[in-house]
């Protein structure tokens, strides 16, 4: 069955692969919506924008946990400059599959630690208009 606003708006959806997460079978889609009268294109997930400070909605508990140099560090005091770091962090976790420069401990099964460079690479995806790198990855190549 068509949806109810197909003379408004017209549709293109692609299945990107099935991929397995989480020991389930799953198939990515993405779709892009064209408004036809006022000549709008909407997307979600294809094109992104980072923001340079964390958006207000970000628990700060989930932006510390993000900010700690290595997953096996003790939780950092709430400061502003932690809940930063924790968002630039977790910008280029939902950004990338594995960003550059976070590194599994060869030591210690299950630890990750950040690398020096992780900033870096925030400041040049930050604040940009991008086709995020996993998408690109999933749906272009």
């Amino acid at each position: 069955a068509q949806p109810p606003w197909i003379d408004e708006i017209q549709y293109e959806t692609l299945a990107a692969g099935t991929f397995d997460i989480g020991g389930v079978p799953t198939t990515l889609h993405e779709t892009a919506f064209f408004h036809r009268s006022s000549k709008t294109l909407i997307v979600t997930d294809s094109v992104a924008k980072a923001s340079l400070g964390p958006p207000p909605l970000n628990r700060h508990d989930n932006l510390l946990l993000v900010s700690k140099r290595s997953t096996s560090d003790p939780m950092p005091e709430d400061t502003a400059e932690a809940r930063q770091i924790g968002w630039e962090k977790t910008a280029l976790l939902i950004s990338y599959f594995f960003p550059e420069h976070e590194e599994p401990d060869p030591e210690k099964f299950g630890v990750v630690t950040w690398t020096d460079g992780w900033h870096d690479n925030f400041e040049a995806l930050a604040g940009r208009l991008i086709v995020p790198p996993v998408v690109r990855t999933l749906l272009c190549a």
